[in-house]
């Protein structure tokens, strides 16, 4: 125990050195003592009065008749057993003056928790109900409208964040600037269900419990997202007693990182709280090269930028859960995360004449600080009533986000021979000041209703308000002043507010192996925003009610096959981002939102197949096909703009509404369970995309065909030893003016688990073995060709080191209450009959 009080010293020494916030992963289900396991609970009631039966022996018999637990129920009827075992017991309830009741349990890896009702207490009545027989929960699985990823056992993205985790899920593509798009499109992210302002960097790996992959949403969902719903579920631990989990590790590109899980659940209260600190320091490169086409003459532009990141953030989360009785719960949690994400580039432009030539060059810096605080508050109830499978659930969220942004650029032009020149190219220099809020206010409330065993009813209302303020103030230096102004084009004070309201209702039934769901969602949105400056631009857009159905059908066949067909529509509406009318400017190249922007609304169409070969080989097949209208697309256009009173010519991007975008094509997921110590899941997603922008006056439209590949091989080596690899590559991406290359990259870890019920674990991986990942994207215009490369330090080796504590002990503060002479209630006690 000695040993155990050092180690833990020892790691959260560690995190304190780092100044750190500690999350430790829930630990995983393992075999030999440390088996997942279930909670049983239910109530008792007087058959004719209906009140609450107290002290009725409740005991859970093992298949042999044996006691594996009991005791007696509380003063309101209910009972409770924790930490049972997963398999198939004996629910057994005795009481004088009633005849005993029995009652079938069955625990399984996808049904951990059973309710078994309001169990009445009357005389000559047995009951004895028979369960489902569920058989393991595999790597994934498809419901008729939700594919779920297991992503405890990634090895790979261990001490890294959210964006290392969906590098390794099947579906899922994340640039190296954390771009997430899935079948060549973007999904909406939630964190826990719910929307947030958190990055993808700003969530630690290890306090990751699964993704949700939705491809093809019900109306129970929000209709947001082009190519479904991503949804990050977060760990929590309600195991009774005192656990918890230490965890810190070093990276080769500079990083470091540590956390700490820590539960305390005892009787009606559980307690959680978690602290995770990470850093990260990298270089970035890029290379921008660019020829001008004009009437007379051709010009080039070949530019450099070189530099290093710093990404460090600390993520702290704190709740309770109080469980009122077996059938309400309320739960009150906190999240906060800050940190800072910087940017320091080295630049160096050339001027090439037409016969690419260099005439003069340019030297500066182009730096970028942005400091950030995020807070999460949710308040959550949930209800289970004695039937089975009826709830009800509601909960409020809100979630706020400042930043504070700073920004240092200058470039001073040379000629060739390194004399300093104001002509034809001034020097440029400049700095900004900037910052924003953004604020997420989310009340839901669900219900779900079986209305008989073939047949279910779920409803539900949602309301989600959107507020976000930007305020920066960019100061160029007039260099025939000496004096610094404020560059209106580089400025901005900007107020974006946004409002949904959603209504939904879903019936879902099933008729032998046939199943069906029909859905319904009303979202009703609003939207305002104001851009303040020297002229002041606004806009109001209102959509009082769209509709969106859904309609899913499935067949299950003989042999572990089904086949599914599923039909929804759903819309993308623009990000503020898309909206944001402020410019961003950086050498020659600038971007912008459009406040004119409208969402798309898209027709989705998804034809599955699922096969199960005896639980160790499965396939997962889909064709799908999405039509989308007023498609939002990057658009380039050449355009001259003056910056700190001078003209500069560049090439200017800024979202648009294309005509339409089409998409058809074919994903394929397979899982072979090679041999007892061999699995490997294959992904592979083929794809044909056009898309046509003539709408905007111009003959644009691009069409091509894609495909994407993934593949996971997890190998369990003697000594407790596990060895994972990983590798993906993505075709060219289809752009309206342009396309994106190919990419690929490859991961590899390995992980050696130690002492008894594996408690320490040590684990080793290099990710972007080849240092291969990268951006690298070509665009087409009237007037120019260019061609953008951008690379960040990726290739990085992590060493991890956990640590679990703690034990199941539902007699936590009892035993205090014992030594102190104080009475005692209830409980479980082994061998109780």
């Amino acid at each position: 125990m000695a040993t155990t009080r050092k180690f833990v010293m020892l790691m959260l020494g560690i995190c304190c050195w780092l100044n750190n916030n500690i999350y430790a992963q829930q630990a995983p289900a393992q075999k030999n003592g440390n088996a997942e396991k279930g909670t049983v609970y239910g109530k008792l009631l007087d058959g004719q009065t209906n009140k609450p039966v107290e002290y009725a022996s409740v005991a859970l018999l093992r298949a042999d008749s044996s006691v594996l637990t009991g005791m007696l129920s509380k003063g309101n009827g209910d009972f409770l057993f924790e930490q049972v075992p997963l398999g198939k017991y004996l629910l057994k309830v005795n009481f004088i003056g009633y005849t005993t009741i029995y009652k079938a349990v069955h625990l399984t890896a996808q049904s951990t928790r059973m309710d078994a009702g309001n169990i009445k207490l009357q005389a000559n009545v047995k009951s004895l109900t028979g369960v489902e027989v569920v058989g393991e929960k595999p790597t994934f699985t498809m419901a008729i409208d939700k594919r779920v990823f297991n992503v405890d056992k990634n090895i790979a993205s261990i001490g890294g964040t959210a964006t290392d985790v969906l590098k390794q899920v099947p579906s899922v593509n994340v640039d190296i600037d954390g771009n997430v798009s899935i079948r060549n499109g973007s999904p909406t992210i939630f964190v826990d269900g719910r929307p947030t302002t958190l990055t993808l960097d700003q969530i630690p790996a290890d306090a990751i419990a699964s993704v949700e992959v939705v491809t093809n949403p019900s109306a129970k969902y929000d209709a947001e997202g082009v190519s479904g719903i991503l949804n990050i579920v977060l760990k929590k631990n309600r195991k009774a007693g005192i656990n918890g989990s230490v965890n810190g590790g070093l990276g080769t590109v500079g990083s470091a990182n540590g956390g700490i899980d820590l539960s305390v659940r005892q009787e009606k209260f559980n307690f959680f709280v978690s602290y995770n600190i990470r850093r990260r320091k990298g270089s970035v490169n890029s290379h921008l090269f660019r020829k001008n086409i004009s009437a007379d003459t051709t010009t080039f532009l070949d530019q450099y930028q070189d530099g290093d990141m710093l990404r460090q953030f600390q993520y702290g989360r704190i709740g309770a859960d109080w469980f009122i009785d077996n059938r309400n719960t309320l739960t009150l949690s906190q999240g906060l995360v800050g940190g800072n994400f910087n940017n320091y580039n080295d630049q160096t432009l050339y001027d090439l004449s037409q016969q690419q030539q260099r005439v003069r060059y340019g030297k500066g810096i182009d730096n970028s600080e942005r400091g950030f605080r995020n807070y999460t508050t949710q308040l959550g109830y949930k209800h289970t009533f004695a039937k089975e499978g009826k709830e009800l659930t509601a909960d409020v969220t809100f979630n706020t986000a400042n930043s504070k942004d700073r920004t240092d650029y200058s470039v001073q032009y040379f000629d060739m021979g390194g004399h300093a020149i104001d002509q034809p190219r001034r020097p440029e220099l400049r700095y900004g000041n900037g910052k924003g809020n953004t604020t997420y206010w989310t009340g839901q409330i669900d219900f779900v209703n079986p209305l008989s065993e073939h047949a279910k009813l779920e409803m539900g209302l949602r309301s989600v308000l959107r507020t976000f303020e930007n305020n920066l103030a960019t100061l160029g230096k007039d260099f025939t002043t000496g004096t610094f102004s404020l560059d209106s084009a580089l400025s901005n004070d900007y107020h974006y507010r946004e409002q949904v309201n959603a209504a939904y209702a879903t019936f879902s039934g099933t008729k032998k192996d046939f199943g069906y769901q029909v859905g319904l969602r009303a979202e009703q949105s609003f939207y305002t925003g104001t851009m303040q400056g020297v002229k002041e631009v606004s806009y109001k857009t209102n959509y009082p009610v769209s509709l969106f159905p859904s309609l899913f059908l499935s067949q299950k066949l003989k042999g572990d096959n089904e086949f599914q067909l599923n039909y929804s529509r759903r819309i993308r509406r623009p990000w503020f981002r898309d909206l944001l009318p402020n410019l961003e400017y950086n050498a020659q190249t600038a971007s912008r939102g459009n406040p004119g922007l409208r969402p798309e609304f898209t027709n989705s169409f998804e034809l599955s197949y699922l096969k199960d070969f005896n639980h160790k080989h499965n396939i997962l097949v889909s064709v799908y096909f999405r039509n989308t209208n007023n498609a939002i697309t990057s658009f380039y256009v050449d355009t001259t703009l003056t910056l700190n009173s001078q003209q500069q010519k560049v090439v200017l991007s800024y979202p648009i509404n294309a005509a339409t975008r089409n998409s058809y094509g074919a994903e394929f997921t397979v899982r072979n369970q090679l041999t007892s110590w061999w699995d490997v899941t294959t992904n592979l997603n083929i794809a044909q995309t056009k898309i046509n922008a003539d709408n905007v006056g111009q003959n644009i439209s691009n069409q091509g065909f894609i495909w994407f590949g993934k593949i996971n091989s997890n190998t369990k080596l003697p000594w407790n030893t596990t060895l994972q690899v990983s590798g993906e590559y993505e075709s060219k991406e289809i752009l309206p003016q342009g396309e994106n290359a190919p990419q690929y990259s490859m991961d590899m870890a390995i992980k050696k688990e130690f002492l008894k019920n594996k408690a320490l674990a040590i684990s080793l991986g290099l990710n972007d073995i080849f240092n291969t990942d990268r951006n690298l994207s070509y665009t087409r215009t009237s007037f120019s060709d260019q061609e953008r490369y951008r690379k960040r330090a990726t290739r990085e080796l992590r060493l991890n080191v956990s640590y679990r504590f703690g034990k199941m002990d539902t007699h936590l503060f009892k035993k205090k209450n014992k030594e102190e002479g104080g009475p005692q209630h209830g409980g479980q006690e082994e061998g109780f009959q």
